[in-house]
């Protein structure tokens, strides 16, 4: 609102002018001394920032993290019988239900409350990496005519792309030999038998999905079959998109695929047995612990950043590169969209652009230099206004990164290797902490429910 501070902060530091003026007229200096200890903590609290975070912003964090703490919501075990009814994860304040679109051959997710339908699709790409710039910038260009038609589809609430790699590189072959070979019997069939448990554990493969959240036609309390058809239409014309785009698609998720993403997503190892997780029931996590930094859900900890910031300069379309390829075991990268309507759109940016000429009138008044990274900031608002004008639409994206591992010293290693990648990529990342929980449920299963 004025050099950068929130509305919180302007009004704690507006407090502790209060109360400096107040106990100088009524006691003088030595009043303002005595009160020292309140109005220098507000203008701390106001102007000071910890772990790029304003202190008054850490306040309702704590609180809140010890909210949970005290009333045990940190900590959560589950019924091993499963749920076959909906999809209740610790974290979701009301369950999912399952509905069954056979014109997709999908199961769809249906949230009551906040009156949307989600379907999750399996996608891959061809070799966008080997490609050369000409190719990729054409790809790139059909990604965006992707984004652009879902944002003229009022019906879509939002859109997220999840690119996870879990471990099951010989699963074809491994299954084969279960179900034609039986149990091995020689030396020869014992060896070949371990070649396949190994290639089956540790080797990684790369799985893209993209949940796709639409509104639902009407508020009842059952969707009925017109309900289901109007749904698999509007998801039908959002794979004839990605086919015009150049991407592939493997199918839409049914209720046993999406039960095995879940279950991988508490626990990773559990990617090679979902069928089992599916067999059982059990889609959910065994037991979950919150701590500040870190999520320990039954064999694996996990821990979730934040894209603070994405790149401010012109990068290459495979700027992700490092994130995605190299040693990006056990971790996920979600980029959610949501489309933002133009009239609100248009007022966001135009109140931005209020604020920082409001902001250089202050600085000009001090006497304190513009910084480049303003300049770029108003530079881009003009940029998005033109293009709302133009008639283009708005997506507010957000970017969450998940890294897993078996104990919490191999998940340390892996943060240091993802924020090494991050730093590659030229993107900000910061470990979200008190919250751990909510952005696991966001970031490593793909129900687009958005970000709190």
């Amino acid at each position: 609102m004025l050099l950068g501070l929130t509305a919180a902060q302007l009004a704690l530091v507006a407090a502790a002018a209060t109360v400096a003026v107040a106990v100088v007229y009524t006691a003088g200096a030595a009043g303002l001394v005595a009160a020292a200890p309140v109005w220098v903590l507000l203008l701390v609290a106001g102007t000071v920032s910890v772990g790029g975070r304003p202190v008054a912003s850490w306040v309702p964090l704590l609180a809140q993290w010890k909210a949970r703490q005290l009333i045990g919501s940190t900590t959560a075990v589950a019924s091993t019988r499963g749920q076959r009814d909906g999809l209740r994860l610790p974290g979701m304040a009301n369950p999912m239900d399952l509905v069954a679109c056979e014109a997709l051959g999908a199961v769809l997710l249906v949230d009551r409350r906040a009156g949307t339908a989600t379907a999750v699709v399996r996608t891959a790409g061809s070799g966008f990496v080997l490609d050369d710039f000409g190719s990729q910038e054409h790809k790139v260009a059909g990604w965006a005519r992707v984004l652009a038609g879902m944002c003229q589809q009022p019906s879509i609430v939002r859109v997220q792309l999840m690119m996870r790699t879990t471990p099951g590189g010989l699963a074809p072959a491994r299954t084969w030999w279960r179900q034609h070979c039986g149990a091995p019997t020689g030396e020869l069939a014992t060896a070949l038998a371990g070649i396949l448990d190994a290639g089956f554990w540790r080797p990684h493969v790369r799985d893209t999905l993209l949940a796709v959240a639409v509104r639902l036609p009407h508020t009842r309390r059952r969707l009925s079959d017109a309900d289901v058809a109007v749904v698999a239409k509007q998801l039908e014309s959002v794979a004839t998109s990605l086919a015009a785009a150049g991407v592939t698609t493997d199918g839409w998720l049914d209720r046993a695929d999406l039960a095995g993403v879940v279950r991988s997503a508490y626990d990773p190892d559990a990617a090679g047995r979902a069928d089992l997780a599916c067999a059982s029931g059990l889609v959910g996590p065994v037991g979950i612990r919150e701590q500040w930094s870190r999520l320990r859900t039954d064999t694996a900890a996990h821990a979730t950043y934040w894209v603070a910031e994405w790149p401010r300069q012109e990068v290459q379309p495979a700027f992700l590169q490092p994130l995605l390829l190299g040693e990006a075991t056990a971790r996920t990268l979600t980029v959610s969209a949501e489309p933002v309507g133009t009239g609100k759109a248009l007022r966001e940016i135009r109140r931005a652009k209020a604020e920082h000429v409001a902001d250089a009138a202050q600085r000009a008044r001090i006497g304190q230099i513009e910084t480049e990274a303003t300049r770029a900031e108003i530079a881009d608002l003009d940029r998005r206004e033109s293009e709302l004008v133009a008639g283009h639409g708005d997506l507010r994206f957000t970017g969450l990164i998940t890294v897993s591992a078996p104990d919490v010293a191999t998940l340390d290693e892996r943060t240091a290797a993802m924020e090494s990648a991050a730093a590659q990529a030229m993107c900000d990342v910061r470990r979200l902490v008190g919250q751990q929980g909510h952005a696991h449920l966001a970031a490593m299963l793909p129900l687009a429910r958005g970000v709190l």
